[in-house]
């Protein structure tokens, strides 16, 4: 579960700093343009946010103590 955890954090900040620095790998591949035209922009940052914190919370759940 330790290796699960450090993934979800890891994945939690990237999402986070994604969002943040607006990398171009985030929103021009296939899927994230079908989602930005389905939700739209500020949907599907939104879900980039709700989903990098959900998987950090997650992660530091998941941590053995």
């Amino acid at each position: 579960m330790i290796y699960l955890s450090w993934f979800l954090i890891i994945y939690g900040i990237i999402l986070l700093v994604g969002y943040l620095l607006k990398f171009p790998f985030l929103y021009n591949n296939m899927k994230s343009v079908a989602l930005i035209k389905l939700m739209g922009k500020k949907g599907f940052n939104i879900m980039l946010v709700l989903v990098g914190i959900g998987c950090i919370i997650l992660g530091l759940v998941l941590m053995p103590a």
